[in-house]
C-alpha cells in the first residue's frame, strides 16, 4: 500500500513593515507552523521579506518566500493555494487582503491584527465577517503570542 502524506500548506501575507512586532510574530508563527508539519510560504513587499530573511540568515525558520502581489494573482489564477493563510494586518490595506484572501484560498483564512488600531481593525473584521485575533502590541508581540499559539494549536488540530 502506498501512502503518501502531503504536508498542509500555510501561507502568511505580510503587509508594509511598519509596525516593529510583525517581523518577530512572523518567524514565531512560521516555527509554530514548521513544528506542526506545514508547509510554509511567506508573502511580502520586498522590505517585509528583506525583514524576515535578515532575522534569520541561516534558514532556521524561513524556507520559502514569495512577492506579496505575484501570490495574490497566483491565488487568483488558481496556481496556489492554501489549506490556511494568515494575514498579518494593521491598516485598513490589511483588512482588503484578507478579504481578499478569504475569497481566493479554498482553505482557511485568519487576520492577526496588531497595532495601535488593533481593537477598531478587529470590529472592522467581524463586521465582515473574517476571523481574526488581535491585541495592541506595537513594540512587544508578548500581546499576540499566546493568541497565536492557540490558533496554531486549533489549526493544526483541525488537519488532524
Amino acid at each position: 500500500m502506498n501512502t503518501t502524506l502531503v504536508a498542509p500548506k500555510a501561507m502568511l501575507l505580510l503587509g508594509c513593515p511598519e509596525v516593529p512586532v510583525q517581523t518577530s510574530l512572523a518567524i514565531y508563527l512560521t516555527d509554530l507552523l514548521n513544528k506542526s508539519g506545514a508547509q510554509v510560504v511567506i508573502a511580502g513587499n520586498n522590505a517585509a521579506l528583506e525583514l524576515v530573511r535578515t532575522a534569520d540568515p541561516a534558514e532556521q525558520y524561513i524556507r520559502d518566500t514569495a512577492d506579496l502581489d505575484a501570490t495574490i494573482g497566483a491565488l487568483a489564477s488558481k496556481e496556489v493555494d492554501a489549506d490556511i493563510c494568515y494575514v498579518f494586518i494593521h491598516n485598513d490595506a490589511g483588512v482588503s487582503y484578507l478579504a481578499t484572501a478569504s475569497v481566493l484560498v479554498s482553505g482557511e483564512c485568519v487576520g492577526i491584527i496588531f497595532g495601535k488600531n488593533a481593537q477598531a481593525l478587529g470590529r472592522e473584521c467581524d463586521d465582515l465577517g473574517l476571523a481574526n485575533i488581535w491585541a495592541k502590541a506595537v513594540h512587544n508581540p508578548r500581546p499576540l503570542k499566546a493568541k497565536i499559539h492557540s490558533e496554531v494549536e486549533r489549526w493544526a488540530v483541525s488537519t488532524k
